[in-house]
């Protein structure tokens, strides 16, 4: 096979996308092209439960190696544990991850007295939005309500105490930090998108204006801790950490999802940026800097978790998927040891025992992202996307009138092509699709925001089928 009749027929099989095209023939070939990341994510998925789960507790155990390490409950690290599970099982389809979630949910609630609520705001958020993933790969009403409890909770925590947000935790109502906002903001987007509840979608946008106007720099973007932690009514601002970056990348992607306003994917986007270049290590390097062990070994796998989600909601950010690609070959070439994968605080040496659990769980998520980056960088575009994006913007009426069908045949028959390998055929639709988006006759029947995205996915379709 020559380099390019493979080429070509590589395009052809990514862009039909997993939904439109199933054969053993796709499968076959799929597993001819690199998955190195996703092999590695496995391996790493494996050594985490080897070295830190307790068949007698259910539970992950709070460090490797466990030397009477499991006095404390650190009930929002295994919240993280729960999403780094659910992250493995939409990875593999396996239900073994999928029964080990279960069966921590179990462990946690009972150690924590039968009851899933917790004094933390911020904590009862993590366990919210791993709950929430947990609910839409089991249908299982009973985790619906633990997120439906939860939330419940968490909004008792606003007060109009300088200018609104939700508090840190319930001793200290006049506190109000990040990592208690940004994630509500994530959560709340996702139950409207889920429900369909215009409330949430309200408490969302309440939220994150608080978060924007109190704890973000308007000129870099960069995100601060939180405010009055000392009851002066001062900001944070030498808090310089990597999950308060992380969730409000989180915060402006969900809510982009949401309400399709591009406004707050240009927020996410700008905190990245910034967060990438003042949060590593060394500049020669531009691997995450090292926020030591306990609670700040988790702050890392949240940035890489929403800075990944980022990428996927906007493929043409090439290079903070290679940024995450980076950080993950270096924390795999430092890993402890080749029997025994796990990583350090630090993703730039060779760690030493013991390690806490966040620490690696941390690790693992950066090897997750890794594999869903691969393949964006292999597939940065699909036709499934374009017509995602496509049937999005009709649903939400930014595209209306006789523009529709046009849009609709177009892309059916560039799709229809690409699965008879007729290449030629399919770019000439797509062309088309963009010459009716250029049509000012069209214009009055779409959105700015809805033609600039899907210029830039046929731009983007067409390169990959030029080459």
């Amino acid at each position: 096979m020559t380099k390019k009749i493979f080429s070509l027929s590589l395009i052809f099989l990514l862009l039909l996308g997993s939904s439109t095209f199933a054969s053993n023939n796709e499968e076959d070939f799929m597993n001819t092209f690199s998955n190195e990341w996703e092999d590695k994510a496995e391996q790493a998925q494996i050594s985490l439960f080897e070295h830190y789960w307790n068949n007698e507790t259910n539970m992950f155990n709070n460090a490797y190696e466990c030397n009477n390490c499991n006095g404390q409950f650190h009930y929002w690290w295994l919240a993280h544990a729960l999403d780094t599970l659910i992250d493995a099982y939409e990875r593999t389809n396996n239900e073994v991850y999928l029964d080990r979630s279960k069966a921590l949910y179990e462990s946690i609630l009972k150690r924590n007295n039968g009851v899933i609520t917790n004094h933390f705001y911020d904590d009862m958020l993590w366990m919210s939005l791993a709950l929430l993933r947990l609910y839409e790969h089991t249908n299982d009403s009973k985790y619906e309500a633990a997120v439906s409890t939860l939330w419940k909770d968490i909004k008792t925590g606003w007060s109009d105490q300088f200018g609104g947000g939700i508090a840190w935790n319930k001793s200290q109502l006049d506190y109000k930090n990040t990592p208690s906002n940004a994630p509500a903001v994530i959560l709340a987007s996702r139950l409207y998108q889920k429900f369909g509840n215009p409330d949430d979608l309200d408490w969302a946008i309440k939220i994150y204006n608080w978060q924007k106007s109190t704890l973000v720099d308007p000129i870099t973007g960069f995100v601060w801790d939180g405010i009055n932690r000392t009851g002066n009514g001062n900001i944070d601002k030498n808090w310089e950490f990597t999950y308060n970056q992380g969730v409000y990348i989180g915060a402006g992607v969900e809510l982009y999802r949401a309400t399709k306003n591009r406004g707050y994917l240009a927020d996410a986007m700008q905190t990245a940026e910034t967060g990438v270049k003042r949060l590593v290590g060394n500049n020669t390097t531009n691997i995450l800097k090292d926020e030591g062990g306990g609670d700040g070994g988790l702050f890392k796998g949240i940035f890489v978790r929403y800075l990944g989600g980022l990428v996927k909601e906007d493929p043409n950010q090439k290079d903070m998927a290679q940024f995450l690609i980076n950080n993950a070959t270096s924390a795999w070439n430092n890993k402890l040891a080749e029997d025994k994968i796990l990583f350090g605080s630090s993703w730039e040496r060779t760690p030493s025992l013991n390690l806490d659990l966040s620490i690696n769980l941390s690790g693992v998520m950066l090897m997750e992202q890794a594999a869903i980056m691969e393949k964006l960088l292999a597939d940065p575009v699909s036709i499934s996307l374009l017509n995602e994006q496509l049937n999005g913007y009709i649903a939400a009426n930014d595209i209306k009138g006789p523009l529709v069908p046009i849009l609709l045949n177009s892309a059916k028959q560039a799709k229809h092509h690409l699965e008879m390998d007729r290449v030629k055929q399919a770019k000439m639709h797509l062309e088309k699709f963009q010459k009716h988006l250029h049509n000012k006759a069209h214009q009055n029947h779409i959105s700015e925001e809805a033609k600039n995205q899907l210029i830039s996915t046929t731009d983007l379709l067409l390169e990959q089928l030029g080459e």
